[in-house]
């Protein structure tokens, strides 16, 4: 039985709405990975400023047993100094002893200052690496949560792909092979898009006004019909519904 130019344009219509769903979801299945790569990124960065946080503290706190054991060694000295003291016997001699003890005292009290300042810094840094270690926790789980979502959505689209996929070659096996072949042209010259609906004598996808003759020759549907500019193929949306075609089972 031979196809009318109606039924043909309608399951033309139906074969580029199904190719157009198509390369939406191919163009998000390409993304995917990217998206879940990039909030893998984003959590190895985070990690790495927690990384950083602990590598402080702990240069801090190794500054100060340094300071600690330092001031340890400078108190050893005094004690020495001062046991020293009792046993001088000459004014040069205690003297002497006695400037060694002040300097010794001085440098003690500048370490005690440094010492207490690396206790408020470590103070600051230990709130610091707690935040961080707290935020690092809920984006891990913020993460994961995305990516599963991601994944999930894309299993989804994939899913709808398939049976996209199926009902496409049910549509283009409904084609003969002159018509096949016609399609195949226009979607490569349209670069992806072969068939264009007209609304009001405008291309809805070059967006142009048909020529009055031309748009009375595509309402008559006694022939395929392109779009004078953009060179697709073009069937009348007033008059053809491509989803009665795609949803025929």
């Amino acid at each position: 039985m031979t196809t009318s130019i109606k039924e043909s344009l309608a399951i033309l219509a139906a074969l580029q709405r199904i190719d157009t769903q198509r390369a939406s979801i191919e163009k998000f299945l390409s993304g995917v990975s990217e998206r879940v790569d990039s909030l893998g990124r984003q959590l190895v960065s985070f990690e790495a400023q927690v990384d950083d946080g602990l590598r402080h503290l702990e240069d801090l706190r190794k500054q100060y047993r340094r300071d600690e054991s330092e001031l340890k060694t400078i108190e050893s000295s005094v004690l020495k100094s001062e046991q020293k003291l009792h046993a001088v016997k000459t004014n040069k001699e205690y003297q002497s002893t006695l400037k060694e003890i002040d300097d010794l005292k001085l440098k003690a009290s500048i370490v005690q200052d440094q010492m207490l300042t690396a206790l408020e810094a470590i103070e600051a840094a230990e709130k610091q690496v707690a935040v961080l270690k707290a935020d690092l926790v809920d984006m891990q789980k913020e993460i994961e949560e995305n990516q599963a979502s991601i994944r999930a959505e894309a299993d989804s689209h994939r899913s709808v792909f398939d049976a996209l996929d199926e009902r496409r070659h049910t549509v283009w096996a409904s084609l003969d092979a002159k018509m096949q072949k016609i399609y195949n042209r226009a979607l490569q010259q349209g670069h992806g898009v072969a068939v264009a609906a007209v609304v009001d004598g405008v291309c809805q996808v070059c967006r142009m006004n048909l020529p009055p003759q031309a748009y009375i020759e595509l309402m008559r549907m006694n022939s395929l019909e392109m779009c004078p500019v953009c060179q697709r193929l073009i069937y009348p949306a007033a008059m053809i519904d491509p989803t009665e075609i795609i949803e025929d089972d």
